[in-house]
């Protein structure tokens, strides 16, 4: 036995679910599990992605100059408050690890991205979740949870694994009546899919409240989960103190490079997106047709609920599984007869669909 000491808020926090280090991680046919683009990423990155293997023996630009200028152009926003990072998720653990301290509140969605619970847990804070209507986040039940030991909120909107978004007129209700001393981490992972007239990312409350860090990725819409590009735009001050945990160069040189490209790439994520609402409409309209519970997405991904419970999902997952499908279970929320299914492409929806009504026959 070891003697080295852990930190015990490490050990506090819930186990990340992961395959033991001695098994090979199953492969599937047809994966929907996790939310990725069912399509490869823009020619134009990809060309761009190709191009920097010749000069690999350099390091990337220490603070991902490039990305930060384009993503700011994009969308009207000071570059210099924009901070770079290896995948959302990075920037998430930062904003735990400097705002969050033992005995601290932080209020998060039950249903909300599970990464929160973990930083939370491992920043010594005490995780607050709070309840949703129907799956949708209520404000209300927010600003209600809020006590004199709150620090954080943490708000993915669009939400995962729901699919689900606040309006944007409560949103800045919320940031209109949250404490100024509370930090609000508004999540917009999914915001590139919802097109929705009432929904927004918030990007502009940054300038309107000094407590709003907006983070964001490129991982979904563009299609470059592997290279891990995760961004975030706050105020100076956040900011600036997010960036002593940056560490080194956290970017790497193809993930800048891809990045520019495909964010410029507008009329090709475009059509991804067309695709992928597309898709989602497809699969909602066929699994309420066979009488499961769909809830509405704005996301690239819905939530299947099966009435007649846990036994009914876990049998329909060994199902799709033994038929090479790949979808996520959700008992890790607490949702013990949903699946979680990513949308695929028009032939990985049609074998999908295919099984589930093979499935249901039985």
């Amino acid at each position: 036995m070891t003697k080295i000491r852990v930190n015990e808020n490490v050990t506090k926090a819930p186990p990340q679910p992961q395959p033991p280090a001695n098994k090979v991680n199953p492969t599937f046919k047809i994966n929907l599990a996790f939310n990725e683009s069912p399509y490869p990423p823009s020619p134009k990155a990809l060309e761009a992605y190709n191009e920097t293997g010749k000069i690999l023996n350099r390091y990337p630009n220490y603070s991902s100059s490039d990305l930060r200028l384009v993503l700011g152009k994009k969308y009207g926003l000071d570059d210099t408050r924009i901070m770079c990072t290896a995948g959302s998720e990075q920037i998430l653990s930062f904003i735990a690890r400097a705002f969050i301290s033992d005995g601290d509140e932080v209020i998060y969605p039950r249903y909300g991205f599970m990464v929160y619970r973990f930083n939370i847990a491992m920043a010594g804070g005490i995780a607050v979740p709070i309840e949703h209507d129907d799956y949708v986040i209520n404000v209300d039940n927010i600003l209600n949870a809020v006590t004199d030991k709150t620090r954080v909120v943490f708000l993915d909107n669009p939400g995962n694994p729901t699919g689900t978004y606040v309006p944007y007129d409560e949103i800045k209700r919320l940031c209109e009546n949250l404490p100024d001393h509370i930090l609000l981490v508004l999540d917009a992972a999914y915001a590139e899919f919802a097109t929705e007239d009432d929904y927004d990312a918030g990007l502009d409350l940054v300038d309107k409240h000094q407590n709003v860090i907006v983070t964001r990725t490129l991982s979904k819409l563009y299609g470059l989960s592997g290279l891990r590009i995760g961004w975030a735009y706050s105020t100076e001050e956040i900011i600036h103190n997010l960036q002593y945990l940056k560490g080194g160069f956290n970017v790497s040189k193809p993930a800048q490079t891809a990045g520019c490209a495909a964010v410029l790439d507008q009329e090709y994520a475009d059509e991804m997106r067309n695709k992928c609402r597309a898709g989602i409409d497809y699969l909602t309209q066929e699994l309420r047709a066979m009488g499961l519970n769909v809830t509405s997405s704005v996301c690239n991904f819905v939530m299947l609920h099966f009435p007649d419970g846990r036994d009914q999902m876990k049998a329909a997952d060994a199902y799709l599984k033994e038929n090479d499908i790949c979808v996520g279970p959700l008992g890790a929320y607490g949702l013990d007869s949903t699946l979680r299914v990513t949308v695929g492409t028009d032939e990985e929806n049609n074998i999908f669909i295919a099984t589930m009504k093979s499935f249901m026959e039985k």
